[in-house]
């Protein structure tokens, strides 16, 4: 495996967590300047389907597929407590 590769599966491996770090970013960006209705939720809404499919590509193109099972269950358990936690920032609003 080339030094570019190695690199490229790296950064691919490691979006899910950099696609956390970004709503974790918006959410500190935009809410105080959000109200409830506002469409600053919107990036916010999209970010759990989005990491929830990377994670599926993750493991099905990645050999062996153990580590990348674990991977998507340690980091979705994070993401599920954090997701809530923006969207009511965002929204102004609790579930």
């Amino acid at each position: 495996m080339t030094l570019a590769r190695t690199s490229k599966k790296k950064i691919v491996v490691a979006s899910p967590i950099a696609i956390t770090c970004l709503l974790m970013a918006w959410t500190a960006a935009v809410y105080r300047y959000s109200d409830s209705g506002t469409w600053h939720i919107y990036p916010a809404l999209a970010v759990l389907p989005l990491v929830l499919v990377w994670h599926l590509a993750l493991i099905v193109r990645y050999a062996p597929r153990a580590p990348m099972v674990v991977y998507a269950v340690l980091h979705l358990c994070v993401l599920a407590i954090l997701w809530p936690g923006c969207l009511m920032l965002i929204s102004k609003d609790s579930f």
